[in-house]
């Protein structure tokens, strides 16, 4: 396909696309309190059966808090096929027919359910299979083919990242994972049309920096129904100095490019994607930094004393003794906390912050949010108090602006 002709089919993807959504408009414009709320997209990963004595099972998500769950993830394989991460989780949530699957019950609920390919582990064969137009064939057939199996409303793909030379990475990807989401564009189109339905395609996309550079930006938003942007591991232990894993604005002293708000005036201000089709990470997890007691000071790297060496979900967080003393930076909207008796820093997100960060998404008209993951605030009772107090604050905002 030539750039030219490139073009114009997606000038004509977006034209159509931008008709069809006027339609729907004009049809709902009355629209229920349902089609009102913003999106609340909760990551569920498949291997969750393994943690906490499968605490969290299909039955116990709280489908009224969210709108979408991407199932995550299915592995693409070297030749274009797609194939589960975790098999026997595959069997234990997937498994059609039983009337107890995730998909199942979440369309029971009216929420939707994505399947979510790659992952930071996963992404390795993304550059061949885009760069392969027989590879991105095959490829969109086993996500239409997963889509029938399984029961999904469509697909979410994790590339991370184009361009990443550690993940097998070329400067080709800019052009090549425009490609890949056309070819799966048109392939979910088909199966859509065949079956009467509409399925969604999504990507959960880079914060910033290098990364969003090696894509294509304004052309892929044309194809995707939503950008989700992972707006979370802004400073980790791999950094020289603690910082917050999710600032809202960055703090004082810190690299200005680092913030959700800095990566949501990329996209919108730079690449001109409408905050209408952006989906801002919330991340229900921290990082704890050993020897350290202050932000932006030295550290010895990740904790893993008392903490997982994956890193802290919120539930551990909150399950920490109570010699931790909590402090709030004002101008990131972040807290944190300092043992300075394990001369220990963990940067997390709490009640206070996800809060700050729904009314930004109201208060810019943002489309919604992506969280990863889903069972992170889960607690053994069964309270979510993240994402009670995200949709909490989604909806007050939303009443004050109706």
């Amino acid at each position: 396909m030539s750039l030219r002709s490139r073009h114009i089919r997606l000038h004509g993807t977006r034209c159509s696309r931008i008709l069809t959504l006027c339609l729907l408009i004009a049809i709902s414009a009355s629209g229920s309190a349902q089609n009102s709320r913003k999106e609340v997209i909760g990551y569920y990963p498949s291997w969750k059966w393994r943690s906490r004595d499968n605490l969290v099972t299909p039955a116990r998500l709280p489908y009224d808090k969210l709108t979408i769950i991407n199932y995550a993830f299915f592995v693409p394989l070297p030749d274009g096929r797609i194939s589960g991460k975790d098999t026997v989780g595959d069997r234990l949530y997937l498994n059609p027919g039983t009337g107890q699957t995730l998909v199942d019950y979440a369309h029971n609920r009216g929420v939707k359910v994505l399947l979510s390919l790659g992952g930071w582990t996963d992404s390795d064969n993304f550059p061949s299979i885009a760069a392969n137009p027989g590879l991105r064939a095959v490829l969109a057939r086993s996500c239409n083919a997963a889509i029938v199996q399984y029961g999904f409303d469509g697909i979410d793909i994790d590339w991370e990242y184009p361009g990443y030379s550690d993940h097998k990475g070329t400067a080709a990807d800019k052009e090549n994972f425009t490609l890949l989401l056309l070819s799966l564009r048109d392939s979910l189109d088909a199966l859509g049309r065949s079956r009467g339905e509409n399925f969604l395609l999504t990507a959960a996309l880079p914060a910033g920096g290098e990364h969003a550079r090696n894509i294509d930006v304004e052309k892929i938003s044309q194809i995707l129904d939503q950008l989700n942007l992972m707006t979370y591991d802004y400073y980790g232990p791999w950094d020289s100095l603690a910082n917050h894993n999710c600032p809202l604005y960055p703090s004082e002293g810190a690299d200005t490019t680092r913030s959700v708000d800095a990566s949501y005036r990329l996209y919108h201000d730079t690449f001109g994607v409408p905050a209408s089709r952006i989906n801002l990470g919330l991340p229900f997890y921290g990082k704890a930094y050993a020897k350290c007691v202050a932000l932006n000071s030295p550290h010895a790297g990740a904790d893993t004393a008392h903490f997982p060496a994956s890193g802290p979900f919120y539930y551990d967080i909150v399950s920490v003794p109570k010699s931790f003393t909590r402090y709030w930076d004002d101008r990131a909207k972040a807290p944190y906390l300092v043992s300075a008796a394990r001369q220990l820093l963990v940067s997390y997100d709490d009640e206070e912050s996800i809060r700050a960060k729904a009314q930004y998404v109201a208060q810019n008209d943002v489309h919604g949010v992506i969280i990863w993951e889903i069972t992170g605030d889960y607690l053994p009772d069964g309270k979510t108090p993240l994402l009670d107090a995200l949709t909490q604050a989604l909806a007050a905002a939303q009443r004050t602006t109706r």
